[in-house]
């Protein structure tokens, strides 16, 4: 194991203290799903915890004699290496030259001690931490794909680069995509709802989005890498086994909503609201910012966005005097001595103006904003029910958060796909695995989210359970300078859920299929 920090910024990990491995006496990490469910669960952040030796204070961020003074800060990379080979090794050996994971750094808080060992806790959080803290901004866009969408929700919060993201092409494409005042993780959900896929964060930091038919069309989701079994003298065996209640699982009532939209003229969506003797002023030299908002308390009840926002236009949309009754005599029209600049996005324009004047104070004596509004036509709710269910378990309903299936057929595909899947029990499983045992170190670091085991807990498990999972959330912790590793996995069936459905030119439909949508 190798944990590593970018401490002073420079993108790369090979300067001095960089290497903090020798320091670390134990850590964790986490990534994926908080429920192992592709309906109900949800990816969450990725989560690092090292408990490092700070006998001399060097990761104690207030101690000005450390050699990390002044870089111990909020997002510095963090990555974690680590070997997968199996024993008996064969000469040389790399164990530590692969990525396990990777993202920013949160914080280090130190522990001292009169007595005994002086320790620090570092803590991070993968690349969705990180961009969760960053809210979206969007302008309105048409004929979006789901990985678009994903794409521009990235650009948005600053995660531009292409190496660092890994996107599935999307198979929805939604007529109208806007985002506003969404923190990342939740924009992000509302574009993995719709396409009915998968958000993480993969092994390397990147942010990754699996199309509805990843599982279906990838090596390592169609066929099982491994099988964990409780049978004696087994290649891969696990410690511990534990069944979700599978009455948990069940969802028999789905309804999802799909929207059309109309775009109206131009026209005064938003006007502020003090004038006269209240008329904002600026100071000469001053620079305002005033930002207009849409829908706002003025506007229908079906408003929704701003298809475009018109920029605002001296005179037209500004006004400006030396006094603020603004009528005439030797009050006088200032409106020239202002620049006006905007930046728009779906429902806010921020409009800006500055007083050019250096003499003499400035009343805005009217700001308004123009732009082409877009309202929703009448919401037009689906549903699929499962009665069969129903009769035997009672309702159990969910409701697509998600204001982006583009049309009434593609969400009721949506809900019937998602009831097909639901409707009976499912066997969700956490399954504890002896990392450091023979045979299972290379399989713990080397398996993914959505790759395809096998478990086998039919003998002292007494699960009568022998079928295909796949892996929705991983959790490790290794202790004892790394000579203990112990990991769990969240799983969820395989067999008779999303590998069940039938992709033209993929699979061959027969009793045992459904078509996907």
């Amino acid at each position: 194991y190798t944990l590593l920090v970018d401490w002073n910024n420079d993108g790369d990990f090979t300067d001095s203290n960089d290497d903090i491995s020798g320091d670390t006496l134990s850590l964790s990490w986490s990534r994926g799903r908080d429920y192992a469910s592709a309906l109900q669960g949800r990816s969450v952040a990725g989560k690092l915890t090292a408990t490092l030796i700070n006998t001399e204070g060097k990761y104690s961020p207030s101690n000005t004699s450390s050699a990390l003074t002044g870089n111990i800060l909020p997002g510095r990379s963090i990555r974690l290496q680590a070997g997968s080979g199996s024993f008996p090794y064969t000469f040389p050996v790399a164990f530590n030259d692969a990525v396990r994971w990777q993202g920013k750094l949160d914080r280090i808080k130190p522990a001292p001690a009169a007595v005994g060992r002086k320790t620090a806790t570092l803590t991070a959080f993968g690349t969705l931490g990180y961009l969760n803290q960053f809210e979206t901004q969007l302008a309105s866009k048409t004929n979006r794909r789901t990985d678009q969408a994903v794409g521009d929700i990235l650009d948005d919060v600053g995660w531009e680069e292409a190496d660092d993201r890994d996107l599935d092409t999307g198979q929805t494409t939604i007529s109208r995509f806007w985002m506003s005042g969404k923190k990342t993780i939740d924009a992000l959900r509302l574009v993995e709802e719709a396409e009915a896929g998968f958000i993480k964060e993969s092994k390397s930091g990147q942010v990754a989005f699996e199309n509805r038919y990843h599982r279906l069309t990838q090596t390592a989701s169609t066929t099982s890498q491994a099988t964990f079994s409780d049978a004696d003298g087994a290649a891969h065996t696990f410690e511990a086994i534990a069944q979700a209640d599978p009455l948990a699982t069940i969802v028999n009532h789905v309804e999802a909503t799909a929207r059309k939209f109309n775009t109206a003229s131009v026209g005064v969506l938003w006007t502020h609201p003090e004038n006269g003797s209240d008329s904002p002023t600026l100071a000469p030299g001053e620079t305002k910012v005033f930002v207009a908002e849409y829908p706002n308390p003025d506007a229908a009840n079906s408003a929704m966005e701003v298809n475009l926002w018109t920029t605002p236009a001296a005179t037209t949309d500004i006004l400006a005097n030396t006094a603020s009754g603004g009528s005439s005599g030797d009050s006088g029209d200032k409106i020239a001595d202002i620049t006006i600049t905007a930046t728009k996005t779906a429902e806010r324009m921020e409009i800006s103006l500055a007083n050019a004047d250096d003499g003499s104070s400035i009343y805005l004596t009217k700001i308004q904003a123009r732009g082409t509004a877009v309202s929703t036509k009448n919401p037009c709710i689906v549903r699929a029910i499962d009665t069969t269910s129903q009769g035997i378990y009672g309702e159990r309903k969910y409701v697509a958060k998600t204001k982006f299936i583009p049309t009434t057929s593609e969400a009721q595909d949506w809900c019937d796909y998602q009831v097909s899947v639901s409707a009976s029990p499912t066997n969700i499983l956490t399954m504890t695995i002896p990392a450091s045992a023979p045979g299972n170190i290379g399989q713990s670091l080397s398996r993914d989210l959505s790759d395809r085991i096998t478990v086998t807990a039919t003998g002292d498990a007494k699960l009568g359970v022998d079928e295909d999972f796949f892996i929705e959330g991983e959790k490790h912790a290794v202790t004892a300078g790394g000579q203990e590793h112990t990991t769990v996995w969240q799983l969820s069936p395989a067999s008779g859920g999303y590998s069940q459905f039938w992709v033209l030119g993929v699979g061959v439909l027969g009793t045992s299929t459904v078509p996907a949508f």
